[in-house]
């Protein structure tokens, strides 16, 4: 039971990293980061292999997103199952807890921070 608790929290972690990452990519001052390049740190060379292929960037971004996705809700369908007999209803129950909490804690809060702090969490 802690666990199955554990990874569901490491999954939407997980999935709130990649739906920020992604976002903020794409929200970054490109400015700000062709100067960054410019610099001899380890930081400039990081963000240059990321902006090489952006589109490899969102890609692994979306795809690291996906699996997240897919380990939070096989488990949390594995915990919240024996409570309701009910077959309809639990599909109903799963689904909406569920999707508020990826919406709110994978979705909408960590694209909000990242989109306003782009450059800083790129």
């Amino acid at each position: 039971m802690i666990l199955e608790i554990s990874i569901i929290i490491i999954s939407i972690l997980l999935s709130a990293f990649f739906s920020g990452m992604e976002i903020a990519f794409i929200s970054a001052n490109k400015m700000h980061i062709e100067l960054e390049k410019k610099k001899d740190t380890l930081l400039a060379k990081t963000l240059s292999k990321l902006t090489q292929k952006p589109s490899k960037f969102i890609t692994t971004m979306l795809v690291g997103n996906n699996i997240a996705l897919v380990v939070y809700g096989y488990l949390i369908m594995e915990f919240l199952t024996p409570s309701i007999s009910n077959n309809f209803l639990l599909l109903l129950i799963q689904t909406l807890i569920s999707t508020i909490l990826i919406l709110i804690t994978a979705e909408f809060l960590p694209k909000a921070f990242f989109r306003i702090y782009s450059n800083e969490t790129l």
